[in-house]
């Protein structure tokens, strides 16, 4: 009988020993306090997430840095500053910059992914939800982010020397729009470097912008339309804010180039369908008095249930996908003869 008396006993010291070192586990500070001597502020940047497994809970606090890193570095790039314009005795527009940061738009800077974080900490609460804390070490991850800016400004400087050397002001601006490309991505890890780093940094996106805005003064297009019918304004409308849109200036009396637009279309009709056809074509050329740089054609079907909606589809069309294919062609073909 004292055999059978004993194993109950055992176990319910055990089930009791149990229970009271689970109840009582200190709950880790980092929780609610994601800095502490381990990981202080000055040398990491952490957050905390949790979740029910402990992917999920990973997950949760690299969202959480992510939020945290780009909430910073927008008020970084959302911080306007003072440029002043002035003219010196030989004509010359130099600008002044009053604070390190330049007032050039509503400029912003996004991480789609931040390199160089960890996973430092995991614990599992009473309850089974498990709770993760991520640091990033701002001096090592610096270094990674200039890394990606060194090789950026090799590509960046080789597009500057192209458009340099560019044959014509249309080829040099494309190509300034490729750098800028690059520039703003190359600002985006500058401020994230400045987040890291508290110390502010290089503003390379502002100059570029500047630049494109002086070269686009002395390119202005005219477009011309070769179409008598309600399409004209329609297309003359899209293709001038397709110019507006990349920096070109529209309606000058004296044009550095001419867009040519050609536009046709005629009604279809086939035995036994339901639907009305419009085929349309559009051609347009982008030309000065020498040279024709650009040349593009398109031509398709569209089908509505009245003649009447066939071709307004039609002219649609024309005036959307139509102007953007060209669009996306001259900007490659600019870019390729240079």
């Amino acid at each position: 009988m004292r055999n059978y008396l004993v194993i109950p006993v055992l176990l319910l010291l055990v089930m009791g020993i149990s229970c009271t070192s689970f109840g009582t586990s200190k709950v880790p500070s980092w929780i609610d306090h994601p800095y502490d001597s381990a990981y202080d502020e000055d040398t990491y940047l952490c957050a905390v997430g949790s979740g029910s497994t402990r992917q999920k809970a990973v997950d949760a606090a690299l969202a959480s840095l992510s939020q945290i890193f780009n909430a910073q570095v927008r008020s970084v790039t959302e911080v306007s500053s003072f440029s002043t314009a002035a003219t010196d005795t030989l004509g010359n527009v130099t600008f002044t910059e009053d604070s390190e940061m330049m007032d050039f738009g509503s400029v912003t800077s996004e991480t789609d992914q931040i390199i160089g974080s960890e996973v430092v900490n995991i614990y599992t609460d009473e309850l089974g939800r498990v709770h993760a804390r991520v640091a990033l070490h701002r001096e090592r991850t610096a270094s990674l982010y200039q890394k990606q800016i060194s090789e950026l400004g090799s590509s960046i400087a080789q597009l500057k020397m192209r458009s340099a050397s560019a044959d014509t002001l249309l080829g040099e601006y494309v190509l300034l729009l490729e750098t800028r490309d690059m520039a703003k991505q190359q600002q985006a890890l500058y401020d994230q470097l400045q987040v890291l780093l508290r110390k502010p940094q290089m503003q390379v996106l502002a100059p570029i912008d500047r630049i494109l805005s002086a070269l686009a003064q002395e390119i202005s297009i005219a477009v011309e339309i070769s179409e008598n019918g309600s399409a004209s304004p329609v297309l003359k409308a899209a293709f001038e804010q397709g110019l507006q849109e990349r920096g070109f200036a529209t309606g000058a009396q004296n044009p550095y180039a001419v867009l040519d637009v050609w536009y046709t279309v005629e009604p279809i009709t086939m035995e036994g369908s339901p639907y009305a056809y419009a085929r349309y074509t559009l051609a347009v050329q982008l030309k000065d008095s020498k040279q024709v740089y650009v040349s593009y054609e398109k031509s398709d079907r569209e089908a509505a249930m009245s003649e009447r909606d066939a071709l307004a589809k039609a002219l649609k069309a024309a005036s959307s996908s139509g102007v953007d294919g060209f669009f996306t062609l001259m900007l490659e073909t600019l870019g390729d003869e240079t």
